[in-house]
């Protein structure tokens, strides 16, 4: 019995021990409760500022982030138009370029053509300066033979006239002329 009052006795004593304990808990339970509430009503408005602050800034870091896509969109539609421009300007140089190379081809065909026609000319002038030579050369001849001819005829003629002073030789003399028109004329 002792025995048992010795642990009732101890139980008692830490049943006390833990009441105390309780009690001492739920006091530092209370405290940091009525704590954590002063905290929470202090933190509140720093919260609630903390809190617009940051809305605020993700507002205004969205409204940012439009224009830049904004701006990034016409952006991206000059540089289409751009492109567009680069690749139609590329098109009509590239045009040009052809039209040029089929004028230069036609211009050197044209040049090659006047340059033969002028080849062309100049032997043919060339040929026509021998003709005229040549015919030069023969008129001259034929003005020398008629020339020849003529003072041969005059010849004649002042003898003839000599002979008429002489009749019996006209005769003969006027054979002879006949002769020689007939050599003139052939």
């Amino acid at each position: 019995m002792d025995q048992m009052r010795n642990e009732l006795m101890q139980e008692r004593a830490v049943r006390q021990d833990l009441e105390c304990d309780k009690m001492s808990l739920e006091r530092q339970n209370k405290d940091l409760k009525s704590r954590v509430t002063h905290l929470e009503g202090s933190q509140r408005p720093n919260q609630d500022s903390l809190v617009s602050k940051l809305n605020s800034r993700i507002q205004e870091l969205e409204e940012r982030l439009q224009g830049e896509e904004r701006d990034n969109n016409s952006l991206q539609q000059a540089n289409r138009k751009l492109e567009r421009k680069v690749k139609e300007m590329k098109m009509q140089t590239d045009e040009e370029h052809i039209n040029l190379q089929s004028q230069r081809d036609q211009l050197t065909q044209r040049l090659k053509t006047a340059k033969r026609q002028m080849d062309e000319a100049e032997e043919e002038i060339e040929r026509l300066e021998h003709a005229k030579k040549k015919v030069q050369r023969e008129l001259d001849e034929q003005i020398e033979a008629n020339e020849q001819l003529h003072g041969q005829l005059s010849s004649l003629r002042n003898e003839m006239r000599r002979k008429r002073k002489s009749p019996p030789l006209i005769k003969a003399m006027e054979d002879d002329v006949n002769d020689v028109d007939d050599i003139g004329s052939d």
